[in-house]
């Protein structure tokens, strides 16, 4: 945003090319900036689709979040149809290609009066108007997007627009570097007249150009019927009835009202209500089943153990906790884990571990509740707590939720009373099994209670710091890659365009009215004759070299036909002089007959256009 509000004051919709160019020949401040703004968009397309590859894998895509799926492919569809717009800007021959194309797939559809693309032809310069429209939907589509984007959270508690200071620090260091490394690239100038060819292409924003320009009835069917399949992910997605997971209840006769479920609920799925009978607690918690995701953090919340999925409540955690107990006489002198059964096969892993006597699997380590881990520690030498990733947390603040309560003593843990007790509470995923076995294994043998991350030896800070490194690297080759990538095919072949527009031709038929006829009129219509007017249709025939490439009927458009005729239509011949003979003709009396006879000399790489002047076809 802030590089386009720069880019906005020096660029000139009456010479677009020539100003973008004038800010890429800028080396101080306009060519890294332009770059910068390119390549914080590529990123975007990129992280967009990691996001909703996430969001699939994980099966958040159903219920209570059907609403930002959909949103969500309101807002990639918003912000890739920016990023075109953007391009189409610059007006070189990679925004041509985008603008020709995407006029030509509109023409499919039954939408406009007269075909989109009648303005590349080429017969006229485009207008300035064209890129001021394209400017202002460049600027006002973004402006929108604020809007989806606060309906794609609005189902979010405390929903977070923008990522950790340190990542956004290290994102623009890293895209900064990146755009004065390399910088954007800066194809010829467009002219419509001229084959764009082979040249680079931002495949972020032009992944579907190769495929539409070349089929494109073919190619838009596709992009729809991928559209649709998106559209119904989620009901392909969503389980079967009784595979759903319930949502939350809350037992009213348990319910102290003491608004910490509200408070932790990272969804918003609970509303403190009026309890309709006496009591000394006037409200109680209820559950909006339509925004529950079954998640059980307010499992965790309740101290009276009143909320939470049936089946996964405190008190069945507690139930499983004292099984447990009781499977292990001798607990007194082994080590338990509680591990979050959503992060992957690390409760496999727990069970096999040898330094632990036991594992007890909850839906997510956010649910469990401090009475069930204070019982656990008070039952065996050594309790450590498993919790996925801060980052990779399936159910979103579930994580921050367990160090909250097992560490800073947030409601409803005893203030102290865990502190005191062999407890541990460790971050990782199925790929640190290795620092997390070792950290098990030195709690296990008698090391002091810690709550941190396996990753916080030297070493291993030195080996995450590695990876990060590579990652960033991995990042950046990616986005300038896909940003500068070469697209399309040599352009040696050479085209024959046809390109002309003519007033809606109609062909007058009268006759004379008998006297009864006029008789039955009003005085002031009784005219002699009666006069019709039908649309002319006209008979386009084209040859090339003796051989017939084109035969249609040409109807103008319009539910009376009585709109302008138009002809847009290209064909691919060899480099080389051709007989070139077109036909223009109505069918019926009247209106204009266009014929073109000769012999025409076609370059490879450019564009004949054939056009209408002074009731004549003639050859540019």
């Amino acid at each position: 945003m802030v590089t386009g509000v720069y880019l906005l004051f020096v660029y000139e919709v009456a010479r677009p090319y020539a100003s973008v160019r004038a800010i890429q020949g800028d080396p101080w401040l306009g060519r890294w900036i332009r770059a910068l703004h390119r390549y914080a968009s590529d990123a975007t397309v990129l992280f967009v689709a990691i996001h909703a590859v996430r969001m699939f894998v994980e099966r958040k895509t159903w219920g209570p979040r059907t609403l930002a799926w959909l949103t969500g492919l309101g807002l990639a569809a918003m912000l890739l149809f920016s990023g075109v717009t953007g391009y189409v800007l610059v007006w070189d021959q990679f925004g041509q290609k985008l603008a020709v194309t995407g006029a030509r797939v509109l023409r499919l559809l039954p939408l406009f009066p007269e075909p989109p693309d009648r303005s590349f032809v080429g017969d006229s310069p485009l207008p300035a108007a064209f890129f001021f429209m394209n400017l202002f939907l460049h600027v006002a589509v973004p402006l929108g997007m604020i809007a989806f984007l606060w309906l794609h959270t609005s189902r979010l508690a405390r929903a977070a627009w923008f990522p950790e200071r340190r990542v956004t620090i290290g994102l623009l260091l890293a895209l900064a570097a990146v755009s004065v490394a390399w910088p954007a690239p800066m194809p010829p100038a467009a002219d419509l007249l001229v084959l764009p060819g082979r040249g680079p292409a931002d495949w972020f924003y032009a992944f579907w150009l190769p495929l539409v320009d070349r089929w494109p009835a073919s190619g838009l069917l596709t992009i729809g019927a991928i559209g649709l399949v998106l559209v119904a992910v989620p009901g392909l997605t969503r389980p079967r009835p009784e595979r759903r997971p319930p949502p939350a209840a809350v037992d009213p006769d348990a319910c102290e009202g003491c608004r910490q479920c509200f408070t932790d609920c990272p969804y918003d799925a609970i509303e403190m209500i009026s309890r309709s009978g006496p009591s000394e607690f006037p409200l109680q918690a209820s559950v909006v089943a339509d925004a529950c995701v079954a998640c059980g953090l307010c499992a965790g919340s309740c101290a009276s153990l009143a909320i939470g999925p049936p089946g996964h409540t405190a008190r069945d955690q507690l139930a499983a906790a004292r099984a447990l107990v009781y499977a292990h006489t001798h607990a007194d002198a082994e080590a338990v884990a509680v591990v979050c059964r959503a992060n992957g096969d690390l409760v496999e892993r727990a069970d096999a571990s040898r330094e632990l006597a036991a594992c007890l699997p909850v839906a997510c380590a956010g649910a469990l509740h401090p009475a069930t881990a204070s019982y656990l520690a008070s039952r065996f030498r050594r309790t450590i707590i498993v919790t996925c990733a801060p980052h990779a947390c399936r159910f979103r603040e579930g994580v921050a939720l367990a160090d909250a309560r097992l560490l800073e003593d947030r409601a409803p843990a005893i203030p102290g009373r865990l502190a005191r007790q062999a407890l541990r509470v460790l971050h990782g995923s199925p790929a640190e099994w290795p620092a997390l076995a070792a950290s098990i294994a030195a709690f296990a043998g008698g090391g002091v209670r810690q709550a941190a991350s396996p990753m916080t030896t030297l070493p291993r800070m030195a080996r995450r710091a590695a990876t990060v490194v590579a990652g960033a690297t991995a990042l950046a080759l990616a986005i300038v890659l896909g940003s500068a990538a070469p697209q399309g095919a040599d352009a040696s072949r050479a085209v024959l365009r046809l390109g002309w527009r003519l007033p809606g031709q109609a062909a007058t038929n009268c006759r004379i009215r008998s006297a009864e006829e006029l008789a039955r009129l009003p005085v002031h219509m009784r005219t002699p004759l009666d006069c019709t007017n039908e649309a002319l249709t006209y008979a386009l025939r084209v040859e090339i070299d003796g051989q017939s490439v084109l035969e249609r009927v040409v109807r103008a458009p319009g539910l009376r036909h009585d709109r302008p005729l138009s002809v847009e239509e290209d064909f691919v011949v060899r480099p080389g002089e051709h007989a070139v003979r077109v036909s223009f003709v109505p069918r019926g009396e009247g209106g204009r007959r266009l014929v073109f006879e000769g012999h025409v000399a076609f370059e490879g790489g450019r564009i004949r256009l054939m056009t209408h002047r002074d009731n004549a076809l003639v050859v540019r």
